[in-house]
């Protein structure tokens, strides 16, 4: 939606041994922004589902279907299949825009009831891929959302807050963020751009909010739990584990290198899709030398 935001903003921060080599906030992202996360959410809730495993609440291994059987998915459908994009269902559920409100805000009408009866009975009937292959999904996020939610009782933003946020001294975070710090963006007539809304078990795919601050101590820290290890549900490019992820007109990077010592945060407020990645590549350069691969303009996974 760029070409109708009168003013866009982005911030982004490089971190190299704990020190800051270069930053800039744009005028949208000063202070205490809440700003989305998008896709960045979904690192959440792999850790979520890594540590219930690790505790036997839930089994990685666990066929999706006897966890919740109204799927029908198959038993190779397994749970970290949903968290590793390769359990063969497709980005998005069948006929998620069928009215002009739907296009206006594709996420907002799956509360969780409305999931669990629209969408979750005919699942299987919408794998595309063979399961093993990759294929970006967010309704398999808001399936291993629901997985979770169902498996321990209790909310995803409960186990987010338990299981990750808490440990790791993450604060301003939240999935209902204060509407007065989240920032407004405005077409060139001064009217408010509205942003979409991602209810129910699509929080667990998309729905975080919180500062710039926030998303990089999330990003090092999480790193500096498993050093050298890539963490569950992340990519890799190969030197550096990362994830991005976009709404309409937010959009959010986090990258760390291998051995952890260096940090790419980037968000973006108003731009085209793929700037944020941009940047980023900018940045990874300006760390790792002119000859860094290029692997992440090419991937674009919007919440």
């Amino acid at each position: 939606m760029s070409w109708i935001v009168r003013t866009k903003s982005e911030a982004y921060r490089l971190r190299s041994a704990g020190r800051i080599e270069v930053e800039q906030a744009g005028p949208l992202h000063h202070g205490d922004a809440m700003l989305e996360w998008g896709s960045v959410t979904k690192t959440v809730t792999a850790r979520i589902a890594e540590l219930l495993d690790r505790e036997g609440s839930i089994n990685l291994s666990a066929p999706v279907s006897e966890l919740l059987p109204e799927t029908g998915l198959p038993r190779e459908v397994d749970v970290r299949s949903l968290a590793e994009h390769t359990s063969g269902l497709p980005r998005l559920p069948k006929g998620m825009i069928r009215t002009a409100a739907d296009a206006r805000d594709p996420y907002a009408k799956y509360t969780t009831e409305r999931f669990d009866s629209d969408v979750l009975p005919d699942i299987s009937e919408q794998m595309r891929g063979p399961v093993g292959s990759f294929e970006y999904s967010n309704l398999g996020y808001a399936v291993l959302t629901r997985v979770l939610e169902v498996a321990t009782g209790h909310d995803w933003w409960t186990l987010a807050e338990r299981h990750v946020f808490t440990p790791l001294g993450v604060t301003d975070v939240s999935i209902h963020p204060d509407p007065n710090n989240v920032p407004v963006l405005l077409t060139w007539a001064g009217r408010a751009c509205k942003q979409w809304k991602l209810s129910g078990p699509f929080v667990g795919a998309g729905g975080l909010h919180g500062t710039f601050d926030a998303l990089e101590r999330y990003a090092t820290a999480r790193a500096q739990q498993t050093p050298g290890e890539k963490p569950f549900g992340w990519m890799d490019d190969g030197d550096q584990y990362w994830h991005d992820g976009g709404t309409l007109d937010h959009a959010a990077f986090v990258g760390v290198s291998h051995d952890g010592s260096k940090v790419v945060t980037v968000h973006t407020l108003g731009y085209d899709e793929g700037q944020v990645n941009k940047t980023a590549v900018r940045l990874k350069r300006n760390a790792c030398g002119a000859s860094a691969t290029n692997r992440w303009s090419s991937y674009w996974p919007r919440s």
